[in-house]
């Protein structure tokens, strides 16, 4: 029995990051999937339940809800040399808000679908680059009522962005490094921008907002013929991220969504098959603590452990698990309230996830 250098992609393209990789994100293309050999096709969707709540404000309830998120891949060769794969995954996401005390009605909708084309080059036997266009379909509400009484509603709007990378691999040590980075996203909404509350009326504007670049770097080696260590770093550019309307950016003097901090994540896994059918994987993962927080995103970093199993029967190959997060506890104060704090503390999330994929 010989594990394959490809376990991890099957772990991490069956993960796409199940929950909270950083401030928005949610799943993640797999772009492991493109060092496979042949064809493949992959499902994989994740259901995230968290808790987060706390009795900020006179009580509020939950502030994020359940969500689920769904992706597919495609990857084929062309030659001996060239692949191209065809990716879609929901990268960024938001369903944040409060339904009790004096911040009821304050949340955010945020909505997004990505569509890739990728081709992987193999320059030598160890080398390999990759690259590809991205088009992100995205949409948001906002509300802040009645805290402020302003809403923000906008149209779908689709961006466009690319990645680039390289992938060094050495066979005999089951050892393979890649680097990827992501292209930040512009969007550019048509919006209608309820400002009636802070004396205003109803606008029709254009919204601007940017999806933050990104820059991941994986590893991973073979510690035996059937155990495999891997992990990745990814820093993510939230500091560039923000959501500039311009009616009620006339009245607070600035974004109604502006994030000052990037992000940082990492991961270490290890992956053991315990025979030609059956391999098992666990994950810690770490969202650094950037000590920056809101109402809308009330925690600072997270911990992560995610356990899983994958069973291979011919040309098919499923994996699920599931992942337990606990975030960083943190206070928040909100000024739309004349400077009320709340504590955050042991809230967690649970994200059970699976995926199905066939080779061909």
């Amino acid at each position: 029995m010989k594990l394959k250098i490809t376990t991890s992609a099957a772990i991490l393209g069956a993960l796409t990051s199940p929950a909270w990789a950083g401030s928005l994100e949610r799943n993640s293309m797999p772009i492991d999937l493109m060092f496979y050999s042949g064809s493949i096709v992959q499902f994989s969707y994740t259901a995230p339940s968290p808790d987060m709540s706390a009795a900020p404000f006179g009580g509020t309830g939950s502030a994020f809800n359940d969500f689920s998120t769904a992706g597919f891949a495609f990857k084929t060769d062309l030659n001996d040399n060239l692949s191209v794969g065809l990716f879609f995954n929901q990268p960024f996401g938001a369903d944040n808000g409060y339904i009790d005390g004096p911040l009821a009605g304050y949340s955010i909708d945020l909505q997004t679908n990505e569509i890739a084309a990728v081709l992987n080059y193999q320059l030598s036997s160890n080398l390999s680059v990759h690259g590809g266009l991205r088009a992100v379909q995205s949409q948001v509400d906002l509300n802040i009522t009645p805290a402020l009484g302003y809403s923000l509603d906008t149209e779908r709007d689709t961006g466009f962005g690319y990645l680039l990378g390289a992938s060094y691999v050495v066979p005999e040590r089951g050892a393979r490094v890649t680097l990827t980075y992501q292209s930040s996203v512009q969007h550019s909404f048509n919006s209608v921008e309820d400002t009636t509350g802070v004396g205003g009326g109803i606008l029709s504007t254009t919204t601007e907002a940017e999806l933050p670049q990104s820059i991941k770097l994986d590893g991973e080696i073979a510690l035996s013929s059937n155990t495999l260590l891997f992990g990745g770093i990814k820093w993510s550019d939230y500091s560039g991220f923000d959501v500039a309307a311009p009616g009620i950016r006339g009245v607070l003097g600035r974004s109604i969504i502006d994030y000052q901090e990037d992000n940082i994540n990492l991961s270490l896994g290890l992956g053991h098959s315990i025979n030609d059918e059956w391999s098992v994987f666990g994950i810690l993962d770490n969202q650094l603590s950037d000590g920056e927080q809101t109402s809308l995103r009330p925690y600072d970093g997270s911990r992560a452990l995610t356990v899983g199993a994958i069973y291979e029967s011919g040309q098919y190959k499923v994996t699920a698990g599931a992942q337990y997060r606990e975030f960083g506890d943190t206070t928040v104060t909100e000024a739309l309230l004349g400077g009320a704090t709340a504590s955050f503390e042991g809230n967690t999330a649970i994200s059970p996830f699976f995926s199905v994929a066939y080779s061909f």
